[in-house]
């Protein structure tokens, strides 16, 4: 092979590697709706004021504040409306002293005004309708601006709401389609094959033969890619031998970006992926990390294809994905933040073991409570343990030979949210 790691390397170092290969896909011009779920390549400037008129916040009457000083329940102010402007509708009379528009939320704003009143605020005198030709009352005196949105007051013509790097989400394709953005610029969505090895494994429905278990990596990895956003191709599982991982995986890397294995990793008799990878002319980024779970991980790129082969064991493929697989393709998917959130929680609960000399993530749920973070790793934490992650939010890491007791502050990584810089 071209690289291979006579000891396990640093969790932060295999990461830095991982993210220093990493770089965005090409840029593609697609439809708004097909772009959700794809990074910005570029911030499109707002083709649109949004409002693109002066519009009305309220159902009421759209007036000269001028016209309304002095007004009270004693004294009232009377005008009479000379029009009336549903939503979609436009104005043809100018409010002139004297008069009023009825107007409708989200109605434009007749020329000549200056403020709309609300509905409850207008008192209609015997045999009025409150509409076109009728007088109002207005009992409440108005100010300019009252009631009104501006033209380009929530989005300028010409801004960039949303940036490069930033995920396009309903939140966002919202904003953009209401200034009549109808395209935008992304990186293209990832390809990734997912290919699960063992001959103990069975992929699909089936009853199981003795020895047998279910494959439940490929379909949780298949999962967590696919709630990305990119394109998951499942190739459900092969044996352990190296011509058969070779086969699954050769075609995968010349029409894909990303392959993602389980399983056959470490250094038994029957894990063949350190070979196949040889067959296939990978470059080593390392070959295994000094971390719990998931120390025999391998990611081999070649050209600009990569291939991270996790452990086959649940929690550590579930581990070793959050912390290198997905924060990379973060990257190549052109996210400006790739990386999972971190903060300092207070230990609620912990396993049952002591200090080793690896850095150790313990599977763990977060939550704030009295203003602060506090997380509970107290579950099992074996890397054959698929119930570790149920409910799981957030991973505690512990450092080499450390051993936090409950109550002490822990560094924890936030799982199963949109990566963004604190403060967003």
């Amino acid at each position: 092979m071209a690289v291979r790691e006579a000891e396990p390397i640093a969790v932060e170092e295999a990461r830095r590697r991982c993210f220093e290969w990493a770089s965005p896909r090409e840029v593609v011009r697609v439809p708004l709706v097909e772009a959700v779920g794809c990074y910005l390549a570029r911030g499109p400037e707002l083709p649109e004021d949004v409002p693109p008129f002066d519009r009305s916040l309220k159902d009421g009457y759209a007036v000269r504040a001028a016209d309304t000083a002095g007004a009270s329940d004693g004294t009232p102010v009377s005008l009479i409306v000379i029009e009336e402007v549903a939503a979609g509708g436009w104005p043809t009379r100018t409010v002139e002293p004297g008069t009023a528009v009825r107007t409708m939320t989200g109605a434009p704003v007749a020329p000549g005004a200056d403020a709309v009143v609300p509905l409850e605020n207008v008192r209609l005198p015997e045999g009025s309708a409150g509409r076109e030709g009728d007088r109002i009352e207005l009992v409440i005196p108005a100010r300019a601006g009252d009631e009104i949105q501006r033209r380009g007051d929530d989005l300028p013509k010409g801004s960039s709401p949303v940036g490069a790097g930033e995920r396009l989400g309903p939140r966002e394709a919202a904003v953009l389609a209401t200034a009549g953005v109808l395209e935008v610029e992304v990186v293209r969505r990832l390809r990734v094959a997912v290919l699960s090895t063992g001959d103990e494994l069975l992929s699909g429905p089936g009853p199981l033969r003795p020895g047998q278990i279910r494959n439940s990596n490929g379909p949780m990895l298949a999962a967590m890619m696919r709630m990305e956003g990119w394109d998951v191709r499942d190739l459900g599982q092969c044996s352990d031998r190296v011509e058969s991982v070779v086969q699954a995986v050769r075609g995968a890397l010349e029409s894909g970006d990303v392959v993602v294995t389980t399983g056959a990793v470490s250094v038994g008799d029957y894990d063949v992926v350190p070979h196949a990878m040889e067959r296939l002319g990978m470059k080593l980024l390392f070959q295994k990390v000094a971390i719990r779970p998931g120390k025999p991980m391998t990611v081999g790129v070649k050209g600009d294809r990569i291939w991270f082969a996790l452990p086959g064991n649940p929690a550590s493929t579930f581990v070793t994905a959050h912390l290198f697989l997905l924060p990379t393709l973060r990257k190549m998917a052109g996210a400006r933040v790739w990386d999972a959130l971190r903060t300092i929680a207070v230990l609620k609960g912990r396993p049952s073991e002591g200090p080793i000399p690896l850095t150790r993530y313990w599977r763990a749920r977060v939550w704030l409570e009295a203003g602060r973070a506090v997380v509970d790793a107290g579950r099992e934490q074996l890397s054959a343990a698929i119930s570790s992650f149920l409910g799981a939010n957030a991973l505690v890491e512990v450092p080499p030979g450390e051993d936090p007791r409950v109550g002490e502050a822990v560094a924890v990584w936030w799982l199963d949210v949109p990566p963004a810089p604190i403060g967003y």
